[in-house]
Parts: C-alpha cells; structure tokens; sequence
C-alpha cells in the first residue's frame, strides 16, 4: 500500500498521470514516483512529493514555479488564502454562483458516460472549490482529478496549466473556473486542455471581464465574451455567455474604490456590503448589454474533430448575442 489516494493510484497506472518531462508513463516504486522512460532522469530521479503524497508534476525548466521553494513550503500557496472563512461574506458580494450551478448542470450533463466506469473531470486550477462548483464532488458518475500550483486538501497533484502532465486523449471533462486570468499564456492552456481532452470531451471556462486586479503579480489577462470564445475557437461551441453583469460590475468599482481613498481593506469590504443591492442590476438590463459590460464570462465546448471555425465566425457570434 502506498500513501498516495486511490484515485491517484489509479490515475498513474492507467496512464492518465504522467512524466512531465518526456509525456511517459510512470510507475510507483514503493512510495515514490518515477518515469517509465530510461532516457529520461526521473527514470532514476524520483518525482519530488508534498507531504509524501501530492506528486509534483512539473517541468521546472518551463514554468516559474521554484522546486525548492515548494519543497521548503510544503506547496504553500503563493499569496494567502483565507479558505472558507469568508464565504458568506463574499456571497453578498458576488452571489452564490446560480448560474454557475446551472452551467455545471449542462457540463455534467455532456461529460461522456461509459457503462460501469465513472468519467474522468480533471480540475485545473482546483486548489479552492470555485464558487457555485460544489456540486462537481457530490457527482455519483465521475472521479474528480484536481491540481493547482499549490497543495490543498482538494488538490491530488501540483502542475502547471501550460504543460498539462496528462496523456494525449484521456481526459473526459476539463474544469478551469477563474484560472485563465492567472496563467501567462491562456493561448498555450487552451491547446493543452484541446490535446488531453478526447475526441468527444467538453471544456468549461469561467474568466472575468471586468474586473480589478486580484492576486497582485499573478494576474495578467481579461477577456470580452467573443475574445473567450476565440480562445476557444477550435471547440465546437455547447453554450456561452456572461456569469454576472453591470451591477456586478459597479460593485466591484464602489469596493475598490473605498479601498482606494480609505487605504483600508476592511473599510473597502463594509462599503461594498452597504453597496451589495447594486448587483440587482445584473437583472434590470437586458443580456445584450450584459455581455459586453459583463463581470466574467463562461464558455462550454466540446472537442470535436469535425468541428471548424473561421475569423470570421466569430463576428456571426458576436451578432447573436446583439439580436437577444
């Protein structure tokens, strides 16, 4: 027996989980890790573990993640996180992620299903369960895989979204909520979740819009709902559209704003809480408006290899939106 989960257990000896080096599989070795491919050094080299059972899945020479500091940290997470302390108050800021629920509905309901084998839905950016994604574990017919770029109790492997360590065409479903603002190069997640996903697998995004930076030096990038689907574009489109709108919107201005002239963090949080029925002019707009003055937006596809999308389909889609 060894330490590792056994979903985690099984992942590597199916294949799914492998080398971050050379894309091999691996095999455990008593309590360690290594790669199958003798001309590789993690044949000889062990994976480096957190905590002696989160593998750390990573290319060290193509991401800026630092081994040793992970290592020395036990995978702490880069900027400080207050878990679920403060849920119910976020809630009154942001909602509790209705829509959010309904599009996981839709993705469940289009993760392949197999007859006495549960789908595989690999989580990136899983470190927190995301806002109105918690129904995702309590799902009879899928295992759940999880990384992020630190450990957490969700968290069955440390990796990095621009080398998924993951085999070509074995992954069910891709889960990446309010990730895609974080990563440098949204370009190269979105080829990488097209490559692990098979043939018939659906994606699932949620990026913001308009919002303020969060996450200090670990945010980079907003997208319009047409520049999401573009990201997307080699994905046959199930569903898109925007998560929450102009009042949203406002109320993210009105908390930054407290913070800006206060200098204060609490002060910021307790305006926005006065402030928190603004958001009910998500609902007082029409959709059309929503979209383009949208606080984050969400796209649903699946790998299609018919599937085939032009430069300038994505002004036919754009257009879609504008006759609702």
């Amino acid at each position: 027996m060894t330490s590792f989960s056994p979903l985690l257990t099984e992942q590597l000896e199916n294949g799914t989980l492998v080398c971050p080096l050379c894309l091999s599989s691996l095999k455990i070795v008593d309590e360690s890790i290594y790669c199958t491919n003798t001309t590789c050094s993690h044949s000889t080299i062990e994976i480096p573990l957190i905590q002696k059972k989160i593998p750390i899945l990573l290319n060290f020479r193509e991401t800026i993640l630092n081994k040793e500091s992970l290592l020395a940290t036990g995978g702490e997470s880069l900027i400080p996180r207050s878990g679920n302390k403060y849920d119910a108050i976020k809630k009154i800021f942001w909602g509790s992620g209705d829509k959010t629920k309904r599009n996981l509905a839709q993705f469940l309901e289009n993760v392949p299903k197999y007859a006495g084998k549960k789908s595989t839905v690999l989580i990136i950016g899983g470190g927190a369960v995301g806002n109105g994604a918690e129904g995702m574990y309590d799902a009879k017919d899928i295992n759940v895989l999880s990384f992020d770029i630190y450990a957490s109790s969700n968290t069955d492997f440390i990796a990095d979204g621009h080398s998924l360590p993951i085999a070509d065409n074995s992954i069910d479903g891709i889960w990446i909520q309010a990730v895609l603002e974080h990563v440098m190069y949204p370009q190269q997640v979105a080829a990488e979740i097209h490559r692990v996903l098979k043939a018939d697998g659906v994606v699932y995004a949620e990026t913001p819009f308009q919002q303020h930076v969060h996450e200090g030096p670990y945010d980079f990038t907003r997208f319009t709902e047409s520049g999401h689907r573009l990201l997307f574009k080699d994905f046959k489109l199930l569903d898109s559209g925007f998560l929450t709108g102009i009042g949203t919107v406002l109320l993210w201005n009105v908390r930054y704003a407290a913070w800006g002239l206060t200098r204060s963090k609490k002060v910021a949080i307790v305006v926005a809480m006065v402030f928190s029925w603004i958001r009910l002019f998500d609902h007082l707009v029409p959709d059309s408006f929503n979209v383009d003055t949208a606080s984050g937006v969400y796209f649903l596809g699946r790998k299609d290899p018919n599937h085939t999308f032009s430069d300038k389909d994505i002004i036919t889609h754009y257009k879609g939106f504008q006759r609702k």
